[in-house]
């Protein structure tokens, strides 16, 4: 290869790159007639963001049809019992925790001699957000297949590995980079039945869980996660898990964060 290939090669990866962040734009049709343009010429040439393109449209097409989660009336009751019960601002209770005191913050923001009873609303409605029971920012907690990837992982790396049996590395549900096949079994993840599938990359283990479409997109944080990047990853500790669409399923891979492949390592079936 010449120089001038090189430097054509270059700009080429260079170009893939950046255009990474403007393909779910382009999806949705969010992109001037000038990064439509650029990247349009950019597919052209990509058999990869082709392939990409064609996953997060057949992931918008399915948000479609699916209903959108509405706050249960029994939070919009708690929200309203939080406001009545809460005390006057004006009442300087002494603070019985050393923890972080929320009222008081709240109040050393801003406190003019005549506040707005608007705005101590909005106030009272978020202090009563943060401290009702099991109303925490978002985590994986909630997100019971996910929850259910990372027990089975943990449990495995601690016993032995089932037998490998008669299956290959194409029996897995993506073909990945660098990766080894050493065992499957199945298991159940998010209620419902899945398969697993044990591979070897470098020195550490990554597993690959075979999951329902409807466990996959059940939980509104990770269809968000998909309609607007193509895929849902989350960490705990050292381990991370991504999750992404395939054709008529659902793919969750689980291992040690430096391990973890990039969705471009992955051969998926296409959707």
């Amino acid at each position: 290869m010449n120089d001038l290939d090189k430097t054509e090669a270059r700009r080429f990866s260079e170009l893939h790159l950046e255009l990474q962040d403007w393909l779910a734009g382009y999806v949705d049709g969010e992109l001037n007639e000038h990064h439509t343009a650029v990247v349009e010429a950019h597919l052209v040439g990509c058999e990869a963001c082709r392939a990409d393109v064609a996953r997060q449209q057949a992931t918008s097409r399915r948000f479609h049809d699916m209903p959108t989660t509405r706050m249960p009336i029994e939070l919009h009751k708690q929200l309203d019992n939080a406001l009545a019960n809460a005390p006057d601002y004006s009442e300087q209770a002494p603070s019985t925790t050393s923890r972080f005191n929320l009222r008081q913050w709240l109040t050393g923001l801003y406190r003019p001699a005549l506040v707005g009873a608007g705005g101590w609303a909005v106030a009272l409605v978020l202090a009563g957000v943060l401290w009702l029971p099991n109303m925490g920012v978002m985590s994986h907690g909630h997100i019971p297949m996910v929850s259910d990837a990372l027990a089975d992982y943990q449990k495995v790396i601690l016993s032995d590995l089932p037998a490998l049996g008669n299956i290959t590395d194409s029996s897995a549900p993506a073909k990945l980079a660098g990766g080894r096949l050493l065992a499957s079994w199945h298991t159940t993840v998010g209620g419902e039945p899945a398969e697993a599938f044990a591979m070897r990359r470098g020195n550490s283990l990554v597993i690959q869980y075979r999951i329902s479409e409807q466990v996959l997109f059940r939980n509104p944080d990770v269809r968000q996660a998909m309609a607007t990047m193509g895929d849902y990853r989350t960490r705990e500790n050292q381990l991370e898990v991504l999750a992404i669409p395939m054709k008529e399923s659902g793919l969750l891979v689980v291992g040690p964060a430096n391990a973890m492949p990039a969705t471009s390592d992955l051969e998926l079936e296409s959707i």
